[in-house]
């Protein structure tokens, strides 16, 4: 399927939608990669209903759908031209809201597993997304970042944001691995933290307290 957009969004040489119609091959193998790890633990939880926070152009509901799975999905976005732009290109049938990550339009524990891949980066205030993250969920959180300082020295030795020293103009956070864990893990039980490079994943389990 072409992905060309026929709804313009502005062009950026960073952002979600660049990220994903990169022609390089390197950085579709990593982003395949990445994808893949994401779906295996979709698969893990078993669940068949799922919110994808900040789900941007709507492609990893496309991976999820090649992959063989179609579960009920949902995505919230805060820019409603992501949306549209899914439903041009991408996913004709795709069920989008728009919404911010900090006041999710949903009841609690509306969904059995809460997706949210690189957003938490982007926000003034992670942990207040995070908690409104597993307010709406009713079990499973599955959450990405990138993994730092390796993503900022991936970005350098490709000579993007030289100035920045490889930092993305649109990140307000770099998580180490430890830093990473620990604040997830102050909202929700980890179950698994790994590595997708230059990303990195956890899976985690909502607390009853939370």
């Amino acid at each position: 399927m072409a992905l060309n957009s026929k709804l313009s969004i502005g062009r950026s040489d960073h952002g979600n939608l660049q990220k994903h119609q990169n022609p390089n091959r390197m950085q579709r193998a990593l982003l395949g990669r990445f994808h893949n790890v994401i779906t295996d633990l979709v698969r893990r939880t078993g669940v068949t209903q799922i919110l994808d926070a900040g789900c941007g152009e709507g492609f990893l509901l496309h991976h999820l759908r090649q992959a063989g799975l179609n579960p009920h999905y949902i995505g919230s976005d805060i820019r409603p031209e992501a949306i549209a732009w899914a439903r041009q290109n991408l996913i004709h049938d795709f069920t989008g809201h728009v919404g911010d990550i900090h006041h999710l339009p949903y009841d609690d524990n509306t969904f059995p597993l809460v997706i949210c891949l690189e957003v938490l980066e982007h926000i003034p205030d992670s942990s207040v997304g995070l908690r409104e993250l597993a307010r709406v969920s009713s079990d499973y959180l599955i959450l990405s970042v990138p993994h730092e300082p390796f993503f900022r020295g991936v970005n350098f030795m490709r000579g993007k944001h030289l100035s920045r020293l490889g930092n993305d103009p649109e990140h307000l956070h770099n998580y180490s691995g430890r830093a990473f864990r620990q604040m997830v893990g102050q909202t929700a039980a980890v179950l698994w933290h790994g590595y997708s490079f230059p990303w990195q994943i956890a899976l985690a389990q909502k607390r009853g307290d939370t």
